[in-house]
């Protein structure tokens, strides 16, 4: 594989995997992250109040204000309502689900931060900003499908991050495929492939000339890398071997396996745990019925009201 674009060499990840650079950037995300957006909610309404006490008391500030005066010099409430609230909770959730299989502490560091975030609001609502205007929801709205399709994302984030940036699965192909007795055994060797310095290009060749440190690596004539191809002076040399393709065909089956395994666990869960407990739905029927009853009921004394005007009208009428 070639990483060089106009002769400028690619940035690649370690040698061992780019799980790690993903576990800092995760850890980054939700540790520092969440702490500095934390302390911003606390911080700058605190100071917008502040300053707003400062040069809206005008004549009164040596008098005492009004609890409707202090109210008012809160901060107004977003534009957007909740929107930044629920748009927050949203991209945490869809970071510990898209990747907990490489980040395993995400989880803990959000409920950590949930259970700061709930008393965060409540100072912010209850004395950092005015009292909000209430409205009536049935449900979280337009966010239960954008969580549903982050959901199902992170079923296939995860499976994906299983079979292909860790060696889970060449493992297993080694030991059932590869392998005589079974085991571990010789599982770095097989993963190793040999290549030959002499076959460096010259623009990427090291220059020996130039090398001051661990001179006695000059006269190595092969190396090993991570890959199933063949090694130098084989007629098919460099090209990639059958066990390439075994591991490849595995780590496909693995992920449809795996995602389909645990959807089939969530269609279960949902089957067995409905959304509405039982004896809610049934008093929700039970609820129904009797306002059908009610309208029934006055709609059949209405007819009759209705019809014994007419009949005393025809009455008058025929005297």
């Amino acid at each position: 594989m070639k990483y060089n674009i106009f002769n400028y060499r690619l940035e690649q990840c370690d040698p061992a995997g780019c799980m790690m650079e993903l576990v800092i950037q995760l850890a980054i995300i939700m540790v520092g992250k969440q702490v500095l957006n934390n302390f911003m909610e606390i911080a700058l309404p605190a100071l917008k109040n502040c300053l707003a006490r400062k040069f809206k008391r005008g004549d009164k500030e040596n008098c005492e204000l009004a609890r409707w005066e202090q109210d008012y010099l809160l901060q107004p409430n977003p534009l957007l309502g909740f929107f930044n609230e629920y748009l927050e909770m949203v991209i945490q959730y869809g970071f510990v689900t898209l990747f907990v299989a490489a980040f395993p502490l995400a989880p803990l560091f959000a409920l950590i931060n949930n259970v700061m975030e709930i008393r965060i609001d409540a100072y912010k609502y209850t004395v950092a900003y005015r009292r909000p205007f209430h409205a009536r929801a049935q449900d979280i709205g337009t966010w239960l499908p954008i969580l549903r399709g982050v959901s199902v994302l992170a079923v296939i984030f995860n499976a994906l991050v299983i079979a292909y940036t860790s060696d889970f699965v060449q493992k297993l192909v080694h030991v059932y495929g590869y392998s005589e007795n079974h085991s571990l055994d010789g599982y770095i060797n097989n993963s190793l492939s040999v290549f030959a310095t002499k076959d460096f290009p010259p623009d990427v060749a090291p220059d020996y000339n130039t090398i001051t440190v661990n001179t006695e690596l000059n006269a190595t004539e092969f190396c090993r890398y991570r890959g199933y191809r063949y090694p130098a002076g084989d007629p098919n040399q460099y090209t990639v071997t059958l066990q390439n393709w075994h591991v490849l065909a595995a780590q496909l089956a693995f992920v449809v396996i795996f995602e389909h395994v645990v959807f089939f666990i969530a269609w279960l869960i949902a089957i067995i745990i409905p959304d509405v407990p039982r004896k809610v739905h049934e008093q929700m029927v039970r609820e129904n019925k009797l306002a059908k009853e009610v309208l029934y009921t006055a709609e059949l004394k209405e007819r009759k009201q209705e019809r014994s005007n007419s009949e005393t009208q025809s009455e008058i009428k025929s005297f």
